[in-house]
């Protein structure tokens, strides 16, 4: 039977090309092949193969995970880029997860499209890219704005029994710097890379659920929580205040009385996007769900006369909503009480005292009527208590 013998690899997609030699030459090459190199080869990638196991054993993070592993491959195999892609939840494209070049950092949140250079097209394909000069690539490598330029590639895709999950790319500045061997071992090793990319991700996921309140799409009370707590140690450093919303829904009792429970629902369900919304856009505002008809905004880096302008909205907003309870009801209104705290930049108060504080003022709010946003002040008392002539009701 005739040996199999690899022949220089050629530009272009897929799988190098080999022929199969006849004759004695085969033989002969068997026979001078350095045993003491190739068992040292393969005792290498088989460390690799371990070391990589190990790190998905353990890491539970996407980014950390692919950084780590592409650390370890880069004992192995000679490269002086890299980059990993994944595909985005709605299948339109690929993000960056991890680009090996510091510089290129900036690059993380751009995402490209299939067929969009080397990436794109793995993505697209579902095959390998294996290019021995990347001069000859008519599209970048790593990202849009690359330079062409000589080198090497090699573009593996990450793929599951389903579905692309992301592409993997290595590339060196030298011509015909990979071998035949590292494409084998990256394409072999890409499977292992898949499970565990899949499995930080679906760890991740799970996570995120759990702080997210099923019903409304909001962060839970535990993650209000940490994000105070964040936002204390933040003014500590740099002595800027923070502002705290407190929300109540007004007459829930008497929605969920009156039509039921599943109506009730339906109401703080719509909640969720209305708040959204209603809310600055970015990352200056984060709405909860504090716990049953009870919702809550932190705002970094706000005042309280800029607190004050976004409950106003929010009030407003909910007032004018066209709820489904209210479709079906158009007698029926559906408003919300607001109070509103302030962590100022001349005081500090712990996270309860902030969050009692920003509950009396919701308080207030109710007691004067409801459908109300007020701010905290000292002279204000909880429930039960006499306020201005009349009795604060809840």
């Amino acid at each position: 039977m005739n040996e199999i013998e690899n022949t220089n690899i050629l530009c272009g997609w897929g799988m190098p090309k080999s022929k199969i030699p006849t004759g004695k030459k085969s033989g002969k090459a068997v026979h001078d092949r350095d045993f003491k190199t190739l068992f040292y080869r393969k005792l290498t990638e088989t460390h690799l193969f371990y070391e990589v196991g190990r790190i998905i054993a353990s890491e539970l993070e996407p980014t950390e995970l692919i950084q780590k592993i592409i650390t370890t491959i880069g004992k192995t195999v000679n490269f002086e880029d890299a980059s990993v892609y994944i595909v985005r939840k709605d299948l339109t494209g690929l993000e960056p997860l991890y680009l090996h070049n510091p510089l290129l950092q900036s690059r993380m949140a751009d995402a490209i499209f299939f067929d969009n250079g080397a990436p794109g097209a793995i993505a697209a394909g579902g095959e390998p890219i294996f290019l021995d000069d990347t001069a000859l690539f008519e599209s970048f490598l790593h990202h849009p704005d690359e330079r062409k330029e000589q080198g090497s590639y090699i573009g593996i895709p990450l793929k599951n029994e389903n579905r692309i999950v992301g592409v993997m790319g290595f590339s060196h500045s030298k011509t015909a710097a990979f071998r035949v061997e590292d494409f084998d071992l990256l394409r072999t090793l890409s499977h292992l890379i898949s499970a565990g990319l899949e499995k930080a991700e679906l760890f991740k996921k799970t996570l995120e659920l759990s702080r997210i309140d099923e019903l409304t799409g909001l962060l839970n009370y535990r993650v209000l929580i940490e994000k105070i707590e964040e936002e204390i140690r933040r003014k500590l450093r740099t002595g800027r205040e923070f502002s705290f919303i407190m929300i109540d829904i007004d007459d829930f009792k008497r929605v969920n009385d009156r039509y039921g429970h599943l109506e009730g629902s339906r109401l703080i369900a719509q909640m969720g996007p209305l708040l959204k919304a209603a809310c600055r856009t970015g990352s200056t505002d984060t709405c909860f769900r504090y716990g049953g008809e009870e919702f809550s905004i932190l705002l970094a880096e706000t005042d309280i006369d800029e607190a004050l302008a976004v409950a106003e909205r929010v009030r407003k907003s909910v007032e004018d909503y066209p709820f489904t309870l209210k479709v079906a009801h158009p007698y029926e209104k559906v408003t919300v009480s607001l109070g509103v705290a302030t962590m100022e930049e001349s005081g500090m108060k712990t996270t309860p005292e902030l969050i009692h504080e920003a509950d009396v003022a919701l308080y207030r709010s109710k007691a004067v009527g409801k459908n109300k946003v007020t701010c905290f002040s000292e002279s204000f008392s909880m429930p039960g208590m006499k306020i201005d002539g009349e009795t604060g009701t809840s």
